[in-house]
């Protein structure tokens, strides 16, 4: 895969993670270098071992994992999600424990080891919290500028949030973590909430994944049916049978970015706020005020992801699963 784009996915898996990992492993526009985990879905036990169990699903166990932060920046006690993704983050399918091992070095040294010995070279997708990659910045602050772009998934700009009314689960878990590396300077695409509710993989695009009944199509059947059972209960889900994966759209987005329409934006994110932690709040104002000279908004610092081709996205996903183990 010479012209692949090469990218370091730092993940929680997750249902979700599931699907999206399979779409990228299935596409050769991107070459997936490692695997570092986080806490998040579940527990960074479970996340871990989910993400060895899904590489060995796609026959793809040569990818290197390497387990990451378990609890947040401020050493809060790590809020997870088993009332979506269940007690062992895939859905309590009871799949067995995997044959191959985590990698001996930790994720965050591994982030900046291989980022800083490549600067420009390797991209960043964070489908889970943000904390491997801002204990990443803390330790090296050139790795911001190092890595050739960060696409997190996360973040809502005019969409409610899914864990409160504003906030979004990847950030909120680990609110300071995500404004650290908005402000680091990094290349950063939001992938959020603001495209990721408009695609929905219907009934019939996931028939046509299970019926090629792979090892992969089979692992991610038996779990599915547990998050459309859980999103259909919090309203989020209508009775036709479709699914939403929220981590697919930022996977479409590193294969492919023609598919979104994204805009510039100076972004924060609200550490404080007893209502509005986790906020990714933007300034939409105008570049330019004469008013209020003093008040001009500040330089963008996020590419946001604001619309979607989503027939497009969910197409691409039921081609790019299907092809894994034919």
């Amino acid at each position: 895969m010479p012209n692949a784009k090469r990218v370091i996915i730092d993940c929680d898996p997750g249902i979700d993670d599931t699907a999206a990992l399979f779409m990228g492993l299935g596409s050769s526009e991107i070459q997936i270098e490692a695997l570092t985990t986080v806490f998040g879905n579940s527990s960074i036990e479970n996340c871990t071992l989910n993400a060895l169990r899904i590489l060995e699903a796609a026959d793809r166990a040569d990818i290197p994992v390497y387990r990451g932060v378990g609890k947040p920046l401020n050493y809060d006690e790590p809020f997870y999600a088993p009332h979506v993704h269940g007690d062992d983050g895939i859905g309590n399918i009871n799949a067995p424990l995997p044959t191959t091992k985590i990698q001996p070095n930790h994720a965050v040294l591994e982030i900046m080891d291989r980022v800083m010995k490549e600067p420009g070279e390797l991209s960043l997708m964070v489908l889970g919290r943000a904390t491997n990659v801002a204990l990443a910045i803390m330790l090296e602050p050139r790795l911001a500028e190092s890595m050739k772009e960060v696409i997190v998934m996360g973040g809502a700009l005019r969409q409610p949030g899914n864990v409160s009314p504003v906030a979004t689960a990847n950030i909120w878990g680990d609110p300071e973590a995500a404004d650290l590396l908005y402000r680091s300077g990094a290349n950063i695409a939001q992938i959020g909430l603001d495209v990721c509710s408009q695609c929905e993989i219907s009934a019939e695009q996931q028939q046509q994944v299970w019926d090629t009944d792979t090892k992969a199509s089979r692992f991610l059947e038996g779990m599915t049916k547990y998050i459309q059972q859980a999103y259909r209960e919090s309203n989020r889900l209508e009775e036709s049978g479709g699914v939403n994966y929220s981590d697919v759209p930022a996977m479409a987005y590193a294969i492919a970015p023609e598919l979104f329409e994204l805009r510039d934006f100076h972004v924060r994110v609200e550490t404080k706020g007893s209502l509005t932690r986790g906020q990714t709040v933007a300034d939409f104002r105008p570049r330019t005020t004469t008013r209020n000279p003093g008040l001009t908004p500040e330089e963008s610092n996020v590419r946001v992801a604001m619309g979607v081709n989503a027939h497009g996205l969910t197409n691409l996903w039921t081609e790019r699963v299907c092809s894994l183990g034919t």
